[in-house]
């Protein structure tokens, strides 16, 4: 059983990292556009502050709250892909953090950012469920 990904699987889930992460920032840089720095008068349509329906604020603001969110979990999700890529640099991506085991290739083509086996994952939980009865 081989103990490290190879070259040419680093240089394919490298690419494939980069091109994630690309899209990442392009749907958050659509996103700021669209809504985070957008008024809510802005986006009623309105340029009376008091003609639009109470109705369309609540709307509004909760698309712009919803559009944060999105953009919470895309910045958490943009420093999975850091670190993966990081991985990458310090020759340990594709090893499970628990038991240092491969990761199966089909488990990071789904998962690129993935740390941890399934079997990993298995422990990671059981440890936390342990440590929440404690």
């Amino acid at each position: 059983m081989k103990k490290k990904l190879t070259k040419k699987e680093l240089v394919h889930f490298r690419k494939k990292l980069e091109a994630e992460k690309q899209r990442v920032l392009e749907e958050m840089g659509d996103l700021s556009k669209s809504n985070l720095k957008t008024s809510i008068s802005d986006q009623s349509g309105e340029n009376s502050r008091y003609s639009y329906h109470l109705g369309d604020v609540a709307s509004l603001s909760y698309d712009r709250e919803f559009s944060m969110g999105l953009s919470e979990r895309q910045q958490k999700y943009l420093e999975q892909v850091d670190d993966a890529l990081q991985r990458i640099d310090e020759g340990t991506y594709g090893i499970c953090k628990v038991t240092g085991e491969l990761i199966p290739l089909e488990r990071l083509e789904e998962v690129p950012v993935a740390k941890y086996s399934v079997k990993g994952k298995e422990i990671m939980e059981k440890q936390k469920r342990a440590g929440i009865k404690k």
